[in-house]
């Protein structure tokens, strides 16, 4: 087992590459000090949204929820700091040192006096052994990984990292970036992948995600393959996007795995998202301003397809040279619908309301309304032509094997609904799924 015991005196911070800052110890052990290095100009991408590089130390709270919403989550957290000797797994500082050579986007944060353990290296994996880790990512609730690993990613659910190269996967060790991330099937949710899959699809033919993803295998053997938006493959060289989710933006507390979501009894504590919030920090990035209207467009697929888990880290924003826009809808899978539900809260609320039941396209347009960020009519015409679109996918997208028939149904049910004017409300039991779409 690594030790995490000894740690270095601070943490160099690249941004593609190029060194942007240094992190060090905080007063507190979820909380780091991070300062520009010295003579420090800004480049043409911008590291984050939350705080700025006008001041040669960043505020340490702002700092902490920038770099920790990196970090791992829930049972990952606690089973990865436990086996790299991490006594504290809110201990932000070793947390960074051990896993944050490979992160999400394109930032990277490495213990210079590390260089040797970290140094980048790609091990083929055959199949049996990608099925053996995945079991151990679903047994554990971990990433699968071993103590040669740098690399994390947010998130609730087990994973795999993985990178692929022509025909043949690797596994990356020191801090080698992945390219694919690999979710295991779960025996409490045998149809989690399938749901998973679709969600996808379907975002991918209203072209709010441009990735690849499949399901591979099946029963318990059955994986779901997703390529990394923020990751370029040219040969087998990986080049990172850089991004952060909008909890990083909004700067969240890292440490609260509830913070990413709005708090349905103080739904105006800013210590939380709401829909508000990231319109308003949408409507302030650099370069077009089509983030905001994208992001109407993604609230209105994550109802159409009942998505109560579309929460501030669900949503990235890639910070590219000169701009800045949404990244690919990710994550989304049609939730709400399992037999047996009686929570149909919302990650955030629409229009003040968070039961799914009760939305309607004119909430859709009020609350896009009170963003005050579109022009006049605009929020009405994104959410019909999204409507539009959506009812014509359904009939497009091959449904995947393991999708529940009545879960397809629910989906034409939303868009017939809020086609019509009306609340989505209770499906009847006997209402059946169009035969066509317009």
């Amino acid at each position: 087992m690594a030790s995490a015991t000894v740690m270095a005196d601070l943490l160099e911070v690249r941004l593609h590459g190029e060194p942007v800052g240094r992190i060090t110890r905080g007063s507190r052990r979820d909380r780091i000090e991070f300062g520009w290095i010295g003579g420090y100009v800004p480049g043409p991408v911008t590291l984050t949204e939350a705080f700025g590089s006008v001041r040669p130390v960043a505020q340490s709270s702002a700092a902490s929820n920038f770099f920790g919403g990196y970090a791992l989550e829930g049972r990952q957290r606690q089973q990865l700091t436990q086996r790299r000797g991490i006594s504290d797994p809110s201990d932000l500082y070793a947390m960074l040192r051990e896993f944050g050579s490979s992160i999400a986007g394109a930032v990277t944060i490495t213990d210079p006096d590390a260089a040797g353990r970290t140094e980048p290296r790609y091990e083929p994996i055959s199949d049996a052994e990608i099925l053996r880790r995945l079991r151990r990512a679903a047994s554990d609730g971990d990433l699968g990984s071993d103590d040669q690993s740098r690399s994390m990613l947010a998130g609730l659910q087990p994973k795999l990292l993985l990178a692929r190269f022509g025909d043949q996967w690797y596994l990356p060790h020191g801090r080698a970036h992945s390219t694919h991330i690999l979710k295991p099937r779960l025996p409490a949710r045998p149809d989690g992948l399938a749901r998973e899959l679709y969600g996808h699809a379907l975002a991918a033919e209203l072209g709010l995600a441009s990735y690849g993803t499949e399901l591979i295998g099946s029963g318990a053997r059955q994986y779901l393959v997703i390529e990394r938006y923020d990751r370029i493959v040219h040969g087998e060289t990986v080049t990172l996007v850089h991004q952060e989710d909008a909890a990083q933006a909004l700067g969240l507390d890292w440490v609260d795995d509830r913070a990413k979501f709005q708090d349905p009894g103080r739904p105006r504590d800013i210590r939380r998202p709401s829909a508000y919030r990231i319109a308003e920090f949408l409507g302030s990035l650099q370069g077009p301003a089509g983030p905001v209207a994208d992001f109407l467009r993604r609230l209105t697929f994550t109802v159409l397809i009942g998505d109560n888990d579309a929460h501030a880290k669900n949503l990235a924003i890639l910070h590219l040279a000169g701009r800045s826009a949404l990244a690919d809808v990710y994550d989304a899978v049609p939730n709400l619908f399992q037999e047996g539900r009686v929570d149909y809260d919302l990650a955030l609320a629409i229009d003040g309301s968070f039961d799914h039941r009760r939305i309607s396209a004119a909430h859709l347009i009020r609350e896009a309304d009170h963003w005050n960020a579109l022009g006049v009519g605009e929020a009405e015409r994104i959410v019909a032509e999204t409507l539009a679109d959506f009812a014509a996918a359904l009939g497009r997208v091959p449904v995947p094997h393991g999708v529940p028939a009545a879960a397809v149904t629910q989906l034409d049910w939303n868009v017939e609904r809020l086609q019509s004017g009306a609340e989505i409300g209770e499906r009847p039991g006997g209402y059946r799924r169009r035969r066509s779409h317009p």
